[in-house]
């Protein structure tokens, strides 16, 4: 029989364990598009970020852009749409693939949608009066 404080070491170790059970996935961007003023221009991808993914939430910790080599640190979390017919885990999804949808809030006054499939991401991002659109490959 175990005693109350074996107990207590156990369940911490196991709830610490649980924290760095979550995923690193890092996506290289392929191309965006920019809509604003009614205008919409294509360019070629030119970021790469770090995203952390465990549980329900996604947090993006990092964004290296190759066209200026600057890295910045960012903590958008994205919250996981776990009711759509579509995710994963509800074992729905067309062919077995199933696709994980999380929102975002970057900044006060912005909205982003993350669309992660298997090799793939689809970022949507509307901040302000502007709308943009990006396409990236899983690399890590």
């Amino acid at each position: 029989m175990l005693k109350l404080p074996s107990v207590v070491v156990l369940m911490t170790y196991l709830g610490t364990g649980l924290v760095w059970a979550g995923e690193m996935a890092t996506f290289q961007e392929l191309e965006s598009y920019f809509y604003v003023d009614g205008k919409m221009e294509r360019s070629e991808g030119r970021f790469e970020s770090v995203y952390f993914m465990e549980g329900d939430t996604i947090t993006r910790i990092r964004v290296f852009d190759s066209k200026t080599t600057e890295t910045h640190f960012d903590k958008t979390t994205f919250y996981i749409e776990r009711k759509l017919r579509s995710d994963p885990t509800k074992g729905l999804a067309r062919e077995g693939k199933g696709v994980v949808r999380a929102l975002g809030r970057p900044g006060i006054d912005g909205v982003e949608i993350l669309t992660i499939s298997e090799q793939f991401m689809i970022s949507v991002k509307s901040i302000s009066d502007f709308f943009e659109i990006s396409r990236s490959r899983r690399v890590k």
